[in-house]
C-alpha cells in the first residue's frame, strides 16, 4: 500500500488571478477544520458523493476530506476554482435553490464543491 506524500502547504502562486483569493478561503476551512457540506461527481456520471466533513490535508497536489468513517482524497492536478454560486434542485425537482461555496473543477473533468452553508430550510423534509 503506498502512502501519498506531499507537501503540506500550497505553493505560493498556486493559482492565478481570482483564484489566489479562493485558495486561501480553502486554506482558511482547512486551518480553522470548519464543517463543510461537499459534492463530489464524476465527469460521466455513476458517482455522486455527498456529505459533510472537514478538510483534512490540503497541498498543491491534493487534498484530502474526512467524512466520518471515511477520507476521500481528491487529486488537485490541473483544477481550477470558482467561487459563484451553485444551483440545486430539490429531490422531486419541484424547485431550486442557489449555495454559496466554492467548485473545484478538477483536472479529470470530476467536479468538487464545498460550502460551510447547510441546505435551506425550505428544502429540507418536515420532522
Amino acid at each position: 500500500m503506498g502512502i501519498l506524500a506531499a507537501p503540506h502547504e500550497l505553493v505560493p502562486g498556486f493559482s492565478a488571478g481570482g483564484e489566489d483569493g479562493i485558495v486561501a478561503r480553502l486554506r482558511g476551512w482547512h486551518g480553522a477544520a470548519t464543517a463543510l457540506c461537499f459534492v463530489y461527481a464524476r465527469s460521466l456520471g455513476g458517482l455522486v458523493q455527498t456529505g459533510r466533513g472537514r478538510i483534512a490535508t490540503l497541498n498543491d497536489m491534493a487534498l484530502t476530506i474526512d467524512a466520518g468513517g471515511s477520507t476521500l482524497v481528491v487529486m488537485l492536478a490541473g483544477a481550477s476554482y470558482d467561487d459563484a454560486p451553485q444551483i440545486f434542485f430539490t429531490p422531486d425537482l419541484s424547485s431550486h435553490f442557489q449555495v454559496a461555496g466554492i467548485s473545484v473543477r478538477l483536472g479529470n473533468h470530476d467536479w468538487l464543491f464545498f460550502s460551510p452553508d447547510a441546505l435551506p430550510r425550505a428544502v429540507l423534509p418536515p420532522p
